[in-house]
């Protein structure tokens, strides 16, 4: 009885450091099994090809300074991705087209998601307010918010003096989305 129970010991002594070693180990494996790391392919097509641009084009007065930046990022997470896009376009306007720029912006948001097949799922808000849409495309959800548009002074987009009539003013837009590689539930940001 003596043997088999020192044998025991022995065994346990041995196998007890090697178990407390691998569990963490095999927690950090699984654990790095699940996060999911952006790439195009956890990106809308909306998110990826959506830009102002052409709203901008059909109201900005040609020949007067413009300026866009377009920050984004995307980071990993847990069954998820994150990506976020932002575009801060400052440029000149004929005087009291602000509504119109605005209501031009709503009607091209909703096309494009369209387009790109993503389904608005809620909506916020009404141009020229701020406004927003929450949309589903494919195993993504996305939100994409349109704030007023802003006078700002002039020199911030041309350095000469404006003619009557016209006005320097700023947009900005922000698009957040993302992916799940199973479900909603499953998310979570490292």
């Amino acid at each position: 009885m003596k043997t088999k129970s020192g044998q025991l010991f022995k065994i346990l002594l041995i196998a007890l450091p090697i178990v407390l070693v691998c569990v963490p180990i095999l927690r950090v494996v699984v654990a790095d099994t699940d996060i999911v790391y952006p790439t195009p392919l956890t990106q809308s097509a909306f998110l990826k090809n959506y830009s102002p641009a052409s709203t901008i084009a059909r109201f900005r007065i040609e020949g007067s300074g413009a300026q866009e930046s377009g920050p984004a990022g995307s980071s990993a997470g847990r069954g998820c991705a994150f990506h976020h896009k932002e575009f801060q376009s400052l440029f000149v306007i004929a005087t009291g087209n602000e509504t119109a720029v605005m209501a031009d912006m709503e009607r091209e948001i909703k096309s494009n998601l369209a387009r790109e097949s993503a389904r608005i799922v809620a909506e916020t808000g009404r141009a020229p307010e701020r406004f927003q849409f929450d949309y589903v495309a494919g195993r993504g959800k996305g939100t994409v918010a349109v704030d007023p548009i802003v006078i700002v002074d002039h020199k911030l987009v041309d350095p000469s003096e404006l003619p009557l009539g016209e006005v320097a003013v700023e947009l900005r837009v922000r698009i957040t989305e993302a992916w799940y590689k199973a479900s909603e539930k499953a998310c979570s940001k490292l």
